[in-house]
């Protein structure tokens, strides 16, 4: 392939970059107010909020190998990695609100089951987005110098989710909360980022292609 057919337009490497975006208003919203939520929101003992944010990490570890030879044997009409993208959009924004609603009336015992199994959900969603979109950049192009201006687009994209969800989750919350009640506030909050999540990954799938084919079938086991 030639290298001018290598070359990426603005709207290709905007639209790739929206995917990190969309999966940063998961990873902001974990790593800066998922604990609080799950203590001072959901009602739950800091030791059993510490549990459920652990036991994901773990199940990565053993999920994220059979991922990587998932998305590598994928094949489609849209290619290896972009399909993940388009298949876990949607499934994604419901597990994302689920995630972060309060069920009323459930004993503890079951919102501490509802609360590790919605979040471990949305954790192997994420892989089985994250990780097929990291390798998508590798195949878009050839080109060393469009790869490196891909993850310039992906930094700005990051950065502006990242602001988004660090400056306006909580004031979001706060508009929609009952009133001293932020469970309906936090419900709607996500249900808005949700939706967001969507349109980005969409956007990210319908504004790439994958070029670069590997030279043979390469099989690898998941050992």
């Amino acid at each position: 392939m030639s290298d001018s057919s290598q070359k990426l337009s603005f709207v290709e490497k905007a639209g790739y970059s929206a995917g990190d975006a969309a999966a940063n208003f998961v990873f902001m919203t974990m790593v800066l107010f998922q604990l609080n939520f799950y203590t001072d929101v959901f009602g739950l003992s800091a030791n059993a909020a510490a549990a459920i944010l652990l036991w994901p990490r773990l199940w990565d570890a053993v999920f994220d190998p059979i991922m990587g030879v998932l998305a590598d044997r994928t094949k489609s009409r849209w290619g290896r990695f972009r399909p993940w993208i388009l298949w876990t959009s949607v499934p994604w924004a419901i597990v994302m609100v689920l995630a972060y609603t309060t069920p009323q009336g459930w004993s503890m015992g079951m919102m501490i089951a509802y609360a590790g199994i919605t979040n471990t959900i949305l954790m192997t969603l994420y892989s089985m987005n994250n990780m097929p979109y990291s390798a998508l950049g590798g195949v878009m192009t050839g080109d060393l110098n469009e790869r490196t201006k891909l993850n310039s687009y992906r930094f700005v994209s990051v950065n502006i989710a990242q602001f988004s969800v660090g400056g306006l989750t909580l004031p979001l919350v706060a508009k929609f909360a009952e009133g001293s009640n932020r469970q309906h506030g936090w419900q709607m909050t996500m249900t808005i980022w949700a939706a967001v999540c969507l349109v980005l990954f969409l956007v990210a799938f319908f504004t790439t292609k994958e070029r670069v084919q590997p030279l043979a079938e390469v099989k690898s086991s998941p050992k």
